[in-house]
């Protein structure tokens, strides 16, 4: 009895606070500065899941994750512990992103007007149903958009976006900046480790199909039209705009979506939900805290406020700060990191960007370096395509500059990453004709090459461990799914290469000091 309600009041109770009080205080946030104001210039998919997931991860990690330690819980090193986190956000995550589903729908208004151009703005919470309206498919446009998708990316996700000037019947479409338009899309998908030929095809005969579809479109077969605001389907629906009207200005555009449901059906039951699913959640959670024991020495260190023992958290933020041996390898991963974060809330998609938008960022192609955008080779090193790649990269940057920083140094390891990775985009651009090209794998691959070259120079004639785990893992890992398609391996052959051979020319500038490092792995 003592042990549950020593559970209840230091583990549960602080869960349940956690949990209660970030719902509502994110939703209340949410509900005012975007719904009420219209100041949060975000993307649906940051405000609905991505920041409420990386809010309730800070929050668990700063007020629950010791309390957790002081259970007994069965598990390699940090595994259960981590398990316990990982359910007690999905537990709050959850019905957080219920609650954002019922405000946008409880915010919603179904206005009535007669001519579209009574309307003045169109957020995402209004509902419009037009009397008098046509459409003027001589002007519409067209744009066509392929993300992927997937735990690994394995999928290939086409959409086909288009566009109609909405006007009514005693008005024609302006043809220099046309303000109103009825936007509808048509999706596919297939594996994205298909060929490239097979790829190009499919791409083909599906926009094929959507002009078919489109040139049959029943403009009047809806329940009413819904706005756009900070979206993907927006943003493809403005490069339908631009590709008929160039000059477009598109921040006053207003895009209307046809939706088939019932106004009345918007709201459902999200509101039941939100107290439904949190309940259920919370008492896994509940099931999961009382069945195990306490250990007490961890408890009795938590009430003495004392530090953990094994803080893996602790150790893996102080890693991030420059300093010491592993300085470079902190400020490219940080770099990295930045530059994805800002692209994100710069409005690109977090798990997969489009070609178009990475090649407008600075990625890689030939025809746009042999046409004097040089820049790109070293730009496209720091961008990424989605979450998953920049995650990877990570890894490999951390693991391969880590293990050679503290034997070339700061400089020459700073020195091979950039090198390598130039030389990767440049064998890419070599051997693909059209291939938009991002990410830090070049250069990884180039670090890795440096790997060998250390290891050719051993004196010893051995061969490190820790060089043969990361070559082995990473670089055979990463290799073999680049055969399996949408992989960049000439630049992963390009980068390992020109790591090889950067490394010998370090080694050889410097033999004796990094030869007596190297020899200590």
């Amino acid at each position: 009895m003592k042990e549950i309600s020593l559970k209840l009041r230091y583990i549960y109770g602080r869960y349940l606070l956690i949990g209660i009080a970030f719902i509502i205080c994110y939703s209340i946030f949410r509900w005012y500065f975007d719904y009420k104001l219209g100041v949060l210039h975000l993307k649906e998919d940051l405000l609905n899941f991505w920041i409420p997931f990386a809010l309730s991860w800070i929050l668990i990690l700063i007020w629950l994750r010791r309390r957790i330690r002081f259970l007994n819980v069965r598990g390699k090193r940090d595994n259960g512990f981590f398990f316990y986190q990982f359910i007690a956000v999905a537990s709050i995550l959850v019905p957080t992103i219920v609650t954002q589903g019922y405000i946008q729908a409880s915010s919603s208004q179904l206005i009535q007007v007669i001519s579209p151009y009574e309307i003045t703005g169109a957020s995402n919470i209004d509902c419009y149903k037009i009397t008098d309206f046509n459409i003027i498919k001589e002007y519409a446009g067209a744009h066509r958009a392929s993300r992927t998708s997937g735990r690994h990316n394995d999928k290939l996700n086409f959409t086909t976006y288009f566009i109609v000037p909405l006007v009514d019947h005693n008005q024609q479409v302006e043809l220099i900046n046309h303000k109103y338009w009825y936007g509808f899309k048509f999706t596919e998908s297939m594996s994205n480790h298909s060929s490239d030929e097979k790829k190009n095809t499919r791409w083909r005969e599906f926009y094929e199909e959507c002009v078919k579809k489109y040139e049959q479109y029943n403009y009047s077969d809806y329940q009413y039209l819904q706005g756009l605001t900070y979206s993907d389907d927006r943003d493809g629906y403005i490069e339908a705009v631009k590709a008929r009207q160039k000059n477009n200005s598109t921040e006053n555009l207003i895009i209307l979506e046809p939706i088939d449901e019932p106004f009345a059906d918007k709201a459902g039951n999200k509101f039941a939900w939100i107290f439904g699913s949190f309940g259920i959640v919370a008492f896994v959670f509940l099931l999961m805290v009382l069945i195990p024991s306490i250990d007490y020495t961890e408890f009795r260190r938590f009430t003495d406020k004392r530090p953990l023992q094994d803080d893996g958290l602790k150790d893996f933020l102080k890693f991030l700060v420059p300093k010491g041996d592993h300085f470079t390898t902190a400020i490219l991963i940080n770099a990295n990191l930045i530059v994805f974060v800002f692209l994100v809330f710069s409005g690109i998609n977090i798990i997969s960007a489009t070609p178009k938008e990475l090649l407008d960022l600075g990625a890689n192609r030939r025809y746009e370096v042999l046409n004097g955008e040089s820049w790109r080779l070293f730009t496209s090193m720091f961008l990424h395509g989605g979450l998953m790649h920049i995650m990877m990269n990570l890894i490999g940057i951390g693991a391969t500059c880590a293990s050679i920083e503290p034997i070339l140094g700061r400089t020459r390891t700073l020195l091979a990453y950039i090198l390598s990775g130039i030389g990767a985009s440049l064998v890419s651009i070599y051997w693909h004709e059209n291939t938009i090209s991002v990410g830090a794998s070049g250069a990884i691959f180039g670090m890795m090459g440096v790997m060998i070259a250390l290891l050719l120079t051993k004196k010893d004639g051995g061969f490190g461990g820790v060089y043969l785990i990361i070559l082995g893992l990473y670089g055979g890992v990463s290799l073999l799914f680049g055969l399996l398609g949408g992989i960049d391996n000439a630049a992963h052959i390009g980068g390992l290469l020109m790591g090889i051979v950067i490394g010998m020319i370090l080694i050889l500038t410097n033999f004796r000091k990094i030869t007596q490092a190297n020899n200590g792995i």
